[in-house]
Parts: C-alpha cells; structure tokens; sequence
C-alpha cells in the first residue's frame, strides 16, 4: 500500500469520535479510574505483555523507550483489540463483547541508530460496567432495585525518545498528556407489594480528568557471540496526581423515558487521582532473527487513598510478573511463507491495585499469537489470550475473558533525501 494511502488511514482515525476506552466490560471498573491498559502493542500482548527488555527492529517499544533505538526505519502501527467476557457470582452470570480502538503510534529515526522519536495515542484507563443490585425493604414484600451504569475512561497522547549513550546502553524518557471522562449513572426503582406505575430516580455523576505524566527507561545489551545476546532493561513511571474535575446531580425519568435533570448536589467540585510509581526490571535472551525468551518483574506503588475526593475505595500497592516466547522458523526462507512467521507464547499474572473486603484480585492469563509478513518488511500482527480474574465470593465475581488484538505495522524508509531520480 502506498505512503499516501496509510496517511489517509491515519487521517480517518483520528477524525473518529474520542470514544477511545470502550474495549472491556467489568463490573470491577467501577472503582477509580476503571481498569488501566498498559502500554503492551499487539505483539507484546502475544507474549503476555513482556517487553522491558525485548527490543526489535521490527516493532515499536512502547513499554520501555530506551529500546527505540533499535528502531532504524520509519514505522507506523495501528490496532484495534476485541474481547468476550463471561461474569459470574453465586447467583448469576452474564456474557458481553466489547471492542475497541487500542492504540496509534509512530517513531522515526532522528540518528539512525542513535537517536529515535515515538509519538502515539492509546487509552489510558477503561470504565465500562452495568449491573444491578436487589435489597429488600424492610417491613414490606417491596424491593428496591438498584441499577448502576459507568462509561468512559482516560486517554494519553504521549511522545517517548530513546538515545545510544555508549556501545549497547541506551536511555529512554516519555512524557504523557492524560485525559478523559468517566460518567456514573445510578438508579433506584420499587418492585412487588401491587406497585403502579413509577418513575426511577437517581443520581448521575461525571469527572473530567486531565494531567501529565513521565517515565524513564535503560537498556544494556551484551553479546554472547555472533549470534547470542543477552538484554536487561529497566522502566520507571513517576506517577503523578493528575488534577479532577467533578459534577453530581440527582435525576429523574418521565415517562415518555427521558432523563430529566434535578438538583445539583456538587458542582466543579476539584480534586485529583494520584497515578502510582511503577518501576520494572526485565531479561531476555535473543538468538538474533530466531528466537527470544524475555520475563519481565514489575511493582506498582500506589496511593491508600489514590482516588477522588470523596471516594472512599482503597488501594495496595501491587506485582506483575509476566514470561514470553518468540520463534521465526527462517526468517528470510523465500521459499516457505510459513517459515517467515514468527510465533509468540507468553504467560502473565497481575494483582489489581483495589481491595474489596480486606483482599485485591488476582489476573492469570495465558497468551499466544503470531506476526504474518507482509510486502516488505511491515506485518499483520494477531495475539489472542485467555484470562480470569477475581472469584465467586462474598462480594467479589469471577470474570473469565477471552481478548482478541490486531495490529499493522508498516516498516518504511522516510525523510531520506532521494540521490537519484
């Protein structure tokens, strides 16, 4: 496909509606911020998210900017990510498919290999929930019921460098732009006892988020051989309290089923979100263009009272620790397509930050994928995994997902002044 024709794609993209964090439902996203996404392309997703210590001259990478430099020609990704989610508790489950945009960026060499600058946008954070809640009043046989409905989430626009210091030590910054909204909607109604006709009431609440971020990345990289390296990295994201802006109102329906506003209970009410300091270590053993085995550690320190103003949930600070694999048969068989394909496996476990009842969750997923190559030296990247989270207990409910991600890269020589014509 021709420069001119991926510009115009890019185009398009960005001239759709910033609806950007709507690619995961979960009723565990109604605390916060919603569920945070990471900074994982397609084909870190394959191999459960590693990449603090994989770099490639083919992808982009996003997770520690240090390793840009590897990135010695133009490229330009793209992708879009699809899940299916199976909710459960001990009287209920409940299957939803969400999809959505999941991330925009593009990095050019400024020094090849010396110098590379990485633009993007991606989401942030997503909220995507709606569920009810049942509670008898008592001294009648008349329940009340509880809807609860949130949408939205934070997007960032962020633009990373990573610059060689020395032979095989590189540095990396990224400095983000987040923003967003989240909306909640909460309604009562009465059920049982003979009741006629009714209207719900309720309370409808939104949040305007905006703030800067930074993070800082290092990589060192040592040859075993000809054909052996060992790679270590390192992230740190500083965390910030990005600044909040918040509206409540009570609201009532009519009859016809439209919303109609009434009392303002808090208007432009300000506060923050304090965003936790992350730090990562990573490792990978590459034997160059046939094989990577990379395992990436990771802690969040967050905040006890990270949230809104007058939110009340809690926070701990937590670990991630994820495992990943990546062959390419022969890489330049020109004979066998299937040959050029490279293949990823990858395990993953996360603790969410919030704790419910004195416990946080925990998120095990299994990952695989592949990168098929297109004309040239671009891709079509696929990855797909398989996750739980949390449990049927008490308050808590089990979520099974399967999560599907598809993402381009086009790998091209730009800004190179032709010598001939």
């Amino acid at each position: 496909m021709s420069r001119v024709k991926w510009i115009m794609i890019l185009a398009a993209f960005l001239s759709c509606k910033f609806v950007l964090a709507q690619h995961t439902y979960s009723p565990y996203t109604v605390i916060g911020i919603g569920d945070l996404n990471g900074m994982g392309l397609a084909n870190n997703a394959a191999m459960g998210n590693v990449g603090i210590a994989t770099p490639s001259v083919w992808n982009i990478n996003n997770i520690n900017p240090a390793l840009l430099t590897y990135n010695t020609l133009t490229v330009f990704e793209i992708g879009v990510e699809g899940e299916n989610r199976k909710v459960s508790n001990n009287f209920n489950s409940v299957k939803v498919g969400t999809g959505g945009f999941k991330y925009l960026t593009f990095a050019f060499p400024i020094i090849s290999s010396k110098w590379t600058s990485n633009i993007g946008l991606m989401p942030y954070s997503t909220v995507n929930y709606n569920f009810s809640a049942t509670q008898a009043i008592s001294g009648t046989n008349v329940d009340a019921v509880i809807d609860f409905e949130g949408s939205g989430g934070l997007n960032q626009v962020y633009f990373s460098n990573g610059v060689q210091v020395a032979r095989g030590i590189s540095l990396g910054l990224r400095v983000s732009y987040i923003f967003g909204l989240i909306e909640e909607i909460t309604s009562t109604r009465l059920e049982g006892g003979g009741l006629t006709q009714q209207f719900p009431t309720g309370y409808y609440g939104k949040t305007n988020y905006s703030g800067f971020n930074a993070g800082l990345g290092a990589s060192l990289r040592k040859s075993l051989n000809e054909r052996d390296v060992l790679n270590f990295g390192m992230t740190f994201d500083l965390g910030n309290n990005i600044k909040g802006t918040r509206l409540e109102r009570i609201q009532f329906e009519t009859g016809t089923g439209n919303t109609v506003p009434g009392d303002t209970l808090v208007n432009d009410l300000k506060s923050g979100y304090q965003l936790p300091a992350d730090i990562g270590i990573g490792f990978s053993w590459q034997k160059l263009n046939k094989l990577t085995l990379g395992l990436d550690i990771k802690r969040s320190f967050w905040d006890e009272q990270a949230g809104f103003a007058n939110d009340t949930e809690e926070y701990r600070s937590v670990w991630m620790i994820a495992l990943g694999f990546e062959i390419v048969p022969k890489y330049n068989d020109v004979n066998s397509y299937i040959k050029r394909i490279r293949y990823r496996l990858g395990l993953d476990y996360k603790q969410a930050p919030f704790v419910i009842n004195g416990e946080t969750l925990s998120d095990f997923g299994i990952n695989f994928g592949w990168s098929l190559p297109v004309k040239g030296v671009s891709a079509l990247n696929m990855s797909f995994k398989y996750g739980q989270r949390g449990k049927v207990s008490g308050t808590q409910v089990k979520e099974q997902y399967f999560k599907f991600a598809l993402g381009a890269t086009i790998n091209d020589r730009w800004f190179v002044r032709r010598k001939y014509n």
